[in-house]
């Protein structure tokens, strides 16, 4: 007897710390690209400008009248149609988007009648930014390990260009809109996540006149034209929050599974800028071919960022299956969270 309660308890310690399996990935990109030659000359200034301030070549920009939903709608069917995927057998899906259809009701459940999904579903939204794809998979493997479901289907995507003023250069330079579609399973690998919140911050980085706090009015409206709300960016407060917040983040999870930097194959964060990204890297000691950067040829898309960057680096050659690949996503909130996963 007391055998069988010991053998219990370590089945459960074990199954406890599992994690998540990523079976596939898929992203869907707008037709419209704004590149810096784009920009160069709306601006008057130079492309080769445009790049040394942001690390950025071209961003991509949903189209009139397509929103969040659509994007992931559209990268969710190509990922069923390239991966030949049963969708009668996902019984979870976790939309995570700053930009819903409604506050009322939950976005996510449109996307299941749309995607033809099983009404024996739960279906959740989170309103989560650019730590948005970490928080969706601590969120993933709760269900999953818990047993209340067997497969996800996590969906990122974000619209920030519809929120940016059209004569705000610095955050036109930055931000993409990108869908993706993940799909996720147990997996037998060991995984532990870190989440952290400060939001005497949020005023830093905040979608204005969007909600119920401080709705839009006709006189906003009659100011900028922005139906949708202003995104507004004290860039220098941001930068510093997280080359403070991101090495500690770094060190932490390393701590957490007892591993150093030559544990990790590679390094994937959100894809939040260029130079701040080189800052994190040098300051955590990464070397720069385990550290995975792309943000040239894709831009800032919010939560979508990690799940682009993982589905280019696997597309490029670097990213091979059985990798230790550390994941950390940081910003808007503040929030930041960061875990380690097989790929």
């Amino acid at each position: 007897m007391i055998e069988s309660l010991h053998l219990c308890m370590l089945m459960h310690k074990f199954t406890l710390y599992m994690g998540v399996l990523l079976n596939h990935i898929a992203t869907y990109l707008p037709e419209t690209i704004l590149t810096n030659d784009d920009l160069a000359l709306q601006f008057n200034t130079s492309k080769e400008q445009i790049f040394k301030n942001t690390g950025i070549n071209k961003r991509y920009v949903s189209a009139r009248g397509e929103i969040s939903s659509d994007m992931v709608v559209k990268a969710a069917e190509s990922l069923f149609k390239d991966k030949a995927i049963d969708k009668s057998e996902i019984d979870f899906l976790i939309f995570c988007s700053e930009g819903f259809d409604h506050k009322g009701p939950a976005t996510s459940c449109l996307i299941q009648n749309r995607l033809g999904l099983s009404t024996n579903i739960a279906c959740v939204d989170l309103p989560y930014g650019c730590s948005g794809y970490v928080y969706g998979l601590g969120m993933a493997n709760a269900y999953l390990m818990s047993g209340m479901c067997h497969k996800v289907l996590f969906l990122t995507g974000d619209m920030a260009t519809t929120v940016i003023h059209k004569d705000d250069v610095e955050l036109k330079s930055i931000f993409s809109d990108i869908g993706t579609a993940n799909l996720i399973t147990k997996s037998s690998f060991n995984q532990h996540f870190i989440f952290g919140t400060d939001g005497s911050g949020y005023t830093n980085l905040i979608v204005d006149h969007s909600a119920s706090r401080n709705p839009q009015t006709i006189e906003k409206l009659q100011e900028n034209n922005m139906p949708l709300g202003h995104m507004k960016m004290q860039s220098t407060e941001i930068f510093l929050f997280a080359v403070k917040t991101v090495p500690k983040l770094v060190a932490d999870i390393l701590k957490k599974y007892e591993y150093g930097i030559d544990d990790v194959d590679l390094f994937v964060f959100h894809q939040a800028s260029y130079f701040m990204l080189e800052v994190i890297r040098k300051k955590c000691k990464i070397p720069k071919d385990k550290f995975f950067v792309n943000i040239e040829n894709f831009g800032n898309s919010v939560s979508s960022t990690i799940p682009v960057a993982l589905n280019d680096a696997e597309r490029q050659g670097i990213l091979k299956k059985g990798m230790k690949v550390m994941l950390a996503g940081f910003g808007i909130g503040y929030s930041w969270g960061a875990t380690i996963i097989e790929y």
